[in-house]
């Protein structure tokens, strides 16, 4: 008996490294869903351009992100029914396109965690989507 109450501390201190780290784990795989939906957006961009000569720009849809899934309704998604883009099932993040005659710039929000803090993620027609908040922020 004694055996078993000499190994609860090493499980306790195991368990305060590895649960943090679990969780972290999990707001990073929910927040990637972010950069990969900006990946289809942009490919929509520029598909849309190459046929119209023109960029769409799409207002924060949804209107902010969430700790939860959302539905996307593609009639109320505005700019993203114009590019005829939607994400494959329901969203987390937030998204919006601003455009000038030569270039977009893609706005990806992500608050998995529902601080309140938003992990911001940009790219443009010749950048890939990048995390510019801290790494942590989720």
């Amino acid at each position: 008996l004694g055996a078993l109450y000499a190994g609860t501390p090493v499980l306790g201190l195991l368990s305060a490294i590895a649960i943090p780290n679990f969780v972290s784990m999990q707001y990073r795989t929910k927040r990637s869903e972010v950069p990969t939906n900006m990946k289809g957006i942009k490919t929509s961009l520029i598909a849309y351009e190459a046929l119209n000569d023109v960029y769409v720009s799409c207002a924060a849809y949804p209107s902010t992100p969430s700790k939860t899934t959302q539905q996307w309704t593609t009639s109320a998604s505005g700019g993203f029914a114009t590019l005829q883009w939607q994400p494959y099932g329901d969203v987390r993040g937030s998204y919006s396109v601003s455009t000038t005659n030569t270039n977009f710039v893609i706005t990806g929000l992500s608050d998995v965690d529902g601080d309140g803090t938003y992990a911001t993620y940009v790219a443009t027609k010749s950048e890939n989507p990048s995390l510019i908040t801290a790494p942590d922020i989720y």
